[in-house]
C-alpha cells in the first residue's frame, strides 16, 4: 500500500493527499534531435542532473500518477536516451520520431495506460502540484482531455492529461500530420467530440505572461541555469513552486531578458 502524505501547492492553498491511481501514466516525450539545441534533453542542468533526469524525477513527486514513462525515438541519435533509462532504472519506449502521436499509443499500449498525463523533456519547471489538481478535476469531472498549458501557467510549466479510451478514437481518426507531430491537437480541434476544458492554477500569479521557461535555445538554457543558481535549488523535490519562481524572476528582470527576444512555436486555434 502507498503511504499517505501531504503536500502544499503553488501558493499553498489547500492539501492535497498521495493517492496514487492505477494505471495513471506519466509519458514524457524526449529525444534528442531538436533543430535549434540539439541534443538539450541530456545537457547538465544542476546537482549533476541532465535535463531529462531532472524531468523523471521531479514528475515522479506526483502524488497522483503511479507509473513514469520516457517515450523516445528508435533514430540513433537517441541511443544515448536509452543508455540513460536503463541506467536509472526508467520505464521507457523507443518509437516513430516524427509520428509522436503513434509513439505515445504505443507506449500507452505496452504499459497498459488508463489515464496519460503528457510531460515534455525539455520542459524542467513543469508544475507538479498543478499537474496533480489536473489529473484528480479530469476524474472529478468525467472529462476525456484537460490541460493547463494556456490557462494561467508560464510557459513550459504546464501539462495535458486525458483517457485511453479516448485517446484510441483520436489515434484512429487523427489524420493531418501536425496532430500526429503534436499528439493532442486532435482533442482541441474537435470541442465536439470530447469532454475538455482548460484548467486555470488555484492562482494565477500576474507576471506568468511574461516569463518562457521552456529549453528551446541557448538563451532558455542561460536562464534556467541561472535562475536554479540565484534561488539556491539543486534537487528535483527541493524545486520552489511555480509562483515562488515568478515572483523571483519578477524582482530580477535582467534573467527575464535572456530569453525575452525567443518567440515561442504556437499551436494553431481549435477549428
Amino acid at each position: 500500500m502507498v503511504p499517505t502524505r501531504e503536500y502544499t501547492p503553488s501558493l499553498g492553498e489547500g492539501i492535497l493527499i498521495d493517492m496514487k491511481k492505477e494505471n495513471t501514466h506519466i509519458i514524457i516525450q524526449a529525444r534528442m534531435g531538436s533543430s535549434r539545441l540539439p541534443g538539450k534533453i541530456l545537457m547538465p542542468f544542476v546537482g549533476g542532473y541532465t535535463f531529462l533526469e531532472w524531468v523523471v524525477d521531479r514528475v515522479r513527486t506526483s502524488n497522483v500518477a503511479d507509473t513514469v514513462i520516457v517515450a523516445t525515438t528508435t533514430n540513433p541519435f537517441d541511443d544515448a536516451v536509452e543508455e540513460l533509462c536503463v541506467r536509472r532504472g526508467y520505464d521507457y519506449l523507443r518509437g516513430s520520431e516524427e509520428d509522436v502521436l503513434d509513439r505515445y499509443f504505443e507506449a500507452a499500449q505496452k504499459f497498459q495506460s488508463r489515464i496519460m498525463v503528457r510531460v515534455m523533456s525539455d520542459n524542467p519547471l513543469v508544475d507538479i502540484p498543478e499537474m496533480d489538481r489536473l489529473i484528480e478535476t479530469r476524474e472529478s469531472e468525467g472529462l476525456d482531455y484537460a490541460n493547463n498549458h494556456p490557462a494561467g501557467l508560464p510557459v513550459g510549466t504546464g501539462s495535458e492529461v486525458f483517457t485511453f479510451e479516448a485517446f484510441k478514437r483520436v489515434a484512429a481518426e487523427a489524420k493531418d500530420p501536425y496532430e500526429h507531430e503534436h499528439v493532442t491537437p486532435y482533442f482541441y480541434r474537435h470541442l465536439e467530440l470530447f469532454k475538455q476544458r482548460n484548467v486555470e492554477p488555484v492562482v494565477v500569479h500576474p507576471f506568468a505572461p511574461q516569463v518562457r521557461l521552456t529549453l528551446d535555445t541557448s538563451e532558455d538554457l542561460q536562464l534556467l541555469k541561472a535562475l536554479a543558481a540565484g534561488m539556491g535549488f539543486s534537487r528535483p523535490e527541493d524545486q520552489p513552486t511555480t509562483n515562488e519562481i515568478l515572483s523571483y524572476l519578477e524582482a530580477h528582470p535582467e534573467l527575464v531578458r535572456l530569453n525575452q527576444a525567443i518567440v515561442q512555436k504556437t499551436f494553431p486555434k481549435a477549428r
